[in-house]
């Protein structure tokens, strides 16, 4: 498969060695628009990765998959234009930064010959575990789930290329609800087939002050949030989303989701199996067993994708997916800024 990377920012610079080192990929380029605010990015991973630097709409037309990897806020337009081209589309997270682009991209799916996903966490073995035993009816009916997500650190270069990637409204979208809040919505509704019906926000923007040092506070958007949901049939569930000073496990992001059945529960801890290293110093070093489960969800999302569109098959995440987890974000924002006021997500 023939993969364009469209529009080089954050995340492109780990996907381009990853997919240069599975069979069945070929990255044939990055490319961005000619008024892209980041163009720059896209100049230097090309030169950092040996990868040419193309003319969107040539790339479009040569490849078989785009990458969409640009800074949120323009996800949506590059990932339309690629699907009206007629490429399979991969998009980077969050995948729309509301719910009127997510309806455009689901939009733009339909009419297109491509298929649709975006960067997900759902292959994570523990995930994959957990849904198995949902699905297998050992814990009875979910009734209620927990999600912690936990970023450790600040956005330093090591992290984040510029902070306003992740801060900055009209670049992000918003603070660490829109940058991670993503995940916890997805998992929630792979796990239990729900849609959510009200949410009830709390968060540290503006006019609170962040919970930690950071430049969230500089742009007024939260670097933590607590989100109480609805779900259909009764089931509720709640998320902590939070950028921490430091790390809580051998990962940079700590994920736990725990699923409470009418039989029993299960847990999902990405920072588990790991073992404790203690060096000369004495100091104890955690390591995850199989390496982050992040790295390996984010391979087997491209060979699941790949295949796909070699058998025809619906990928894991649709653009109902999309939309579902988009407006539960937004949902939640609005709900934050009206102190906790209930929000009902938009509909598709």
């Amino acid at each position: 498969m023939r993969v364009l990377i469209a529009s080089g920012v954050r995340h492109a610079r780990d996907y381009v060695p990853m997919l240069k080192s599975m069979p069945g990929f070929e990255v044939i380029g990055c490319a961005d628009t000619a008024d892209s605010p980041f163009a720059e990015d896209s100049a230097a991973l090309a030169q950092a990765t040996g990868i040419p630097l193309l003319d969107l709409d040539e790339g479009l037309a040569a490849c078989d998959i785009a990458l969409v990897c640009s800074e949120p806020t323009r996800h949506v337009d590059l990932a339309v234009r690629a699907l009206d081209a007629g490429c399979h589309v991969i998009v980077d997270k969050p995948a729309a930064t509301d719910s009127r682009d997510a309806q455009r991209l689901m939009d733009a799916a339909e009419r297109s010959r491509g298929l649709l996903t975006a960067v997900h966490r759902l292959y994570s073995p523990q995930i994959v575990r957990a849904r198995r035993i949902v699905d297998s009816g050992a814990i009875g009916l979910p009734l209620a789930v927990d999600v912690e997500w936990l970023a450790a650190g600040g956005l330093e270069g090591a992290t984040v290329e510029r902070p306003e990637l992740v801060c900055d409204p009209a670049l992000s979208g918003g603070g660490e609800l829109m940058n991670f809040g993503w995940y916890p919505a997805l998992a929630i509704r792979h796990l239990t087939g729900l849609d959510v019906e009200e949410v009830v926000a709390f968060s540290s923007a503006a006019p609170h002050a962040p919970l930690f040092d950071g430049p969230h506070g500089a742009y007024g958007v939260e670097d933590a949030a607590v989100l109480s949901l609805r779900l259909r049939n009764g089931v509720v569930a709640t998320v902590t989303v939070a950028r921490t000073p430091a790390g809580v496990g051998p990962a940079p992001v700590s994920s736990s989701l725990r699923v409470l059945g009418s039989h029993g529960h299960v847990l999902a801890d990405e920072d588990a199996p790991a073992f404790a290293v203690r060096g000369a110093d004495g100091v104890s070093v955690p390591r995850q067993v199989g390496g982050p489960a992040g790295t390996t969800a984010l391979r087997r999302l491209f060979e699941e994708f790949r295949d796909d569109i070699r058998h025809g098959r619906t990928p894991l995440v649709t653009a109902a997916d999309i939309h579902a987890a988009v407006a539960v974000v937004e949902a939640a924002q609005s709900s934050a800024r009206e102190d906790g006021a209930p929000v009902a997500p938009a509909a598709a």
